[in-house]
Order: C-alpha cells, then sequence, then structure tokens
C-alpha cells in the first residue's frame, strides 16, 4: 500500500438524479422522487473521497438550486472542488431514474455538463494527478470533449492511470454522428476500461458472447479491459494476454444504481495501491457489492483495509 493517499483528476459530469422512492417496471410507473447528487464521475470521486483518496472533480453545473445542492453534496464527501464551473447559460443536467433491481429506465435531460472548459488550472491538475478519470458520458458533447481530449492526450506518455467508462447510452445525446467511432478512438489513451454488457452491446452491437466484447475492446488499445456481467461477475484481460473471472458472492439487491461507480472506485483504489490486476478487480467486486446493499449512494464507508480483506474472499480463476 502506499504511505501517501494517490491524488485523483475527475473529469466530467455531475448532475443531480431523481430517483424512485420505490421499485418500479419503468419511469411511467415512478410516481414519487427522491434527488441525489450523481453522475458517473461525480459518484466515483464520492466514493474515492470515502475511502480516504484525495480527489479534485472538474465539472460544469448550472448556476441554480439543483447545481449548489450537488456542490454541498460534494463538498460533504470531503471532494477538493476548486475546479468545478458554473454556468448561467444551461441548467444542471437532471436525470431522473426508476428504481429497478436490473439494468434502470432513466432519461438525460442534458445541460451545463458539457459545458467544461479547458483552464490553466485544469490542465496542471491534470499533470500533478497519479491518475485520471473520465467517462462516455462527458467525451458525448462539446466543449467537455475537446477539453477532456486535450489533456487526455497531454498525459498520455506520463506515468499515470488514465480510466475511461465506455458508459455510452444512446440517451445521452452525443452531438457527433459517428461518436461511436470517437469514443473507440479514445480508448487508445486509457490504462483501464470497464464496459458493462449493456455497454458492449451499444458499442460493438448485440449478440456476441462476452468474451468476444473483452477481445473487442482491448483491440482499442487500452492496457486493462474489466467487463462486468452483474450476477455472473465479471471478466479481466490484460494487454499482456492474461484472462480471469472474477466471480461473484450472493448478497441482497436493493439498488442497482451506482454499481458500476462502485466497481470502479474498488478498482482504481486497488490500482494505485500496487495491488495486482485481478486483486484489485477483486476490490471492485467487493466495493459493487456493498454498493446494491444499500438505497442512493453509498454513505458510510469501511476503511480501506477493511474492503481489501473482505476482497480476499472473492474468488478469481486464470481463463
Amino acid at each position: 500500500m502506499n504511505k501517501k493517499p494517490a491524488t485523483f483528476l475527475m473529469l466530467g459530469e455531475a448532475v443531480v438524479d431523481l430517483i424512485s422512492t420505490g421499485i418500479v417496471n419503468s419511469l411511467d410507473d415512478a410516481a414519487h422522487f427522491e434527488k441525489f447528487a450523481g453522475g458517473e464521475v461525480a459518484n466515483l470521486s464520492a466514493n474515492l473521497a470515502g475511502l480516504g483518496f484525495q480527489v479534485q472533480l472538474g465539472s460544469c453545473l448550472g448556476e441554480d438550486s439543483f447545481g449548489k445542492f450537488h456542490q454541498r453534496a460534494m463538498q460533504q464527501a470531503g471532494i477538493d472542488l476548486t475546479l468545478i464551473q458554473t454556468t448561467s447559460q444551461a441548467p444542471t443536467t437532471l436525470i431522473p431514474v426508476a428504481r429497478q433491481t436490473g439494468t434502470p429506465d432513466f432519461i438525460v435531460y442534458r445541460g451545463a455538463d458539457c459545458q467544461l472548459s479547458l483552464t490553466d488550472e485544469l490542465q496542471q491538475a491534470a499533470e500533478e494527478a497519479d491518475a485520471i478519470h473520465t467517462s462516455a458520458f462527458a467525451l458525448s458533447r462539446d466543449p467537455s470533449r475537446a477539453t477532456i481530449s486535450a489533456i487526455l492526450q497531454s498525459v498520455r506518455d506520463d506515468q499515470k492511470i488514465i480510466s475511461i467508462d465506455p458508459n455510452y447510452h444512446p440517451a445521452i445525446g452525443p452531438d457527433l454522428p459517428d461518436f461511436l467511432d470517437f469514443l473507440k478512438l479514445s480508448m487508445r489513451y486509457a490504462t483501464v476500461v470497464k464496459p458493462s454488457l449493456d455497454d458492449c452491446r451499444r458499442i460493438f452491437g448485440s449478440g456476441l458472447p462476452p468474451a468476444e466484447y473483452l477481445e473487442l475492446s482491448l483491440e482499442l488499445g487500452p492496457k486493462i479491459v474489466v467487463l462486468t456481467m452483474g450476477s455472473e461477475g465479471s471478466l479481466l484481460g490484460t494487454n499482456s494476454g492474461e484472462r480471469y473471472h472474477i466471480k461473484p458472492r450472493k448478497v441482497p439487491v436493493f439498488d442497482v444504481t451506482g454499481a458500476g461507480d462502485a466497481y470502479w472506485s474498488g478498482m482504481l483504489a486497488g490500482l494505485v495501491s500496487d495491488l495486482s490486476i485481478p486483486e484489485a478487480a477483486c476490490l471492485g467486486q467487493t466495493l459493487a457489492e456493498h454498493k446494491i446493499g444499500v438505497v442512493g449512494p453509498i454513505q458510510d464507508y469501511l476503511p480501506l483495509v477493511d474492503y481489501l480483506q473482505e476482497a480476499r474472499s472473492i474468488h478469481f480463476e486464470l481463463l
């Protein structure tokens, strides 16, 4: 383990999630909602801060009540908000979500999240961070896409971890007709990407076995690919030829929203803490299982050493 906590720069979406209070089949059936500070990048920021890491969040919010609510939540989570930008030209992005035990139904009302601009402060933070994370959502529209792409290109040869969540969904409304091609090209900057099966079906087309999705993802250029498969666990592949199956444990499921972000937090925490790649994936599986056992975002984190101990009960096998 590193003596000094690693520093993370998180670049991308900060949104407000409006999650249905009950489990429903679709948003059409939802009558009541609870608001949460969300967005893949912001959620992951909160998770990593909760695990004791130093986290800076580079995002754009609207100059409105939802934006203020989000900033308060992130501040309470212990995140450095000096890189947060605000705009009066667009409202804070809102995402109503139907709580489900499977893939949730949601609608994205795009707003300020795509207005992140490149500043000297943002560039300096990128150069100083140990790890940088972004997402397909964040790369789906300019000017945020241009800002983040410029940063990734500028640090790609530095000795730091670059992670990209390929969380593509047509509902995010990308402004490029060939966005999927752009997203695939962006993967060459990544140390690690973590698609879900749903992500892979949207990016590569449906009907392929998980192992083939893993290989197609690795062909795009990242060093590490983790393919999450819900109740089937995850597949792990590296550009050096290693292939693993990370096996899940049977745990109660209360809310799957944010499970992928929790997996990311464990995976990245493991990588910056010098765990082996499969051990880092097992830590990710542990955090994801912890998340699906609570409604809404994780509020009370165990010390990282406790999650590490629990992760030892996660089994993985070489394929």
